[in-house]
């Protein structure tokens, strides 16, 4: 099995030790200088998932994520934090983490946010993803004209592509969305890549950022 290559931005409290641990996962470095993550010009080099340790400040990892997204968009990066207000959880989203993983759930959620976001998922509080999963529903049974308007500059989905995005925000996986619509990998990874394209992002963290922005954009039935 490939080992997952992580790096870790401001680690504490021997969280490296930890992961080390882990036979599946193999630590390139830990900092705390935000130009050890940005300057590296070698696909070879980059990790497969960066792990920001936020616990000591908030801020700490959003100035980070703000230049991360931009110098190496592709690469998934999990928040490890004490701050569970919603305003972090949203700014974080917003700047396209993958994963977002509270202080009270333990190394055991870290390590499993690490594994889940090498493998193209997002990881986001139950309770995240219940809201806006609710706010998604409520507006498309209320008003699908609202919602259509919404995506409107964006494209239109079909049917079958609706149902697909609904799975994608839930954090399912395409074996879990083939199984659930009874289609086949290749269909579902194809029906995923459409539905990227229409929506101009490249991944489900960015998805899930678009998605929340257009719930939270003002437009009422």
């Amino acid at each position: 099995m490939k080992s997952i290559k992580l790096m870790i931005y401001g680690g504490q409290g021997g969280i490296e030790g930890i992961i080390e641990k882990e036979g599946d996962i193999k630590v390139m470095g830990m900092t705390g200088n935000e130009m050890d993550l940005l300057d590296s010009d070698h696909t070879s080099a980059m990790p497969d998932v960066i792990l920001i340790d936020a616990r000591s400040s908030g801020k700490y990892g959003q100035e980070v994520m703000q230049v991360l997204k931009e110098k190496h968009p592709s690469t998934p990066f999990v928040i490890f934090t004490d701050y569970s207000e919603k305003h972090y959880l949203i700014e974080a989203i917003g700047h396209g983490a993958a994963g977002y993983v509270l202080q009270d759930g333990g190394m055991k959620q870290v390590l499993s946010a690490i594994r889940q976001c090498a493998n193209g998922q997002i990881v986001y509080p139950a309770s995240f993803k219940s809201i806006l999963m609710k706010k998604l529903e409520r507006d498309v049974e209320r008003s699908p004209v609202t919602f259509e308007k919404a995506i409107e500059k964006l494209g239109a989905f079909s049917k079958r592509e609706h149902e697909l995005l609904i799975l994608l925000t839930q954090g399912e996986t395409n074996q879990q969305i083939s199984k659930k619509l009874f289609l086949s990998i290749g269909t579902v990874k194809n029906y995923i890549s459409r539905i990227y394209r229409k929506l101009n992002v490249n991944n489900r963290p960015e998805l899930m950022a678009l998605l929340y922005g257009l719930q939270n954009s003002g437009m009422k039935g």
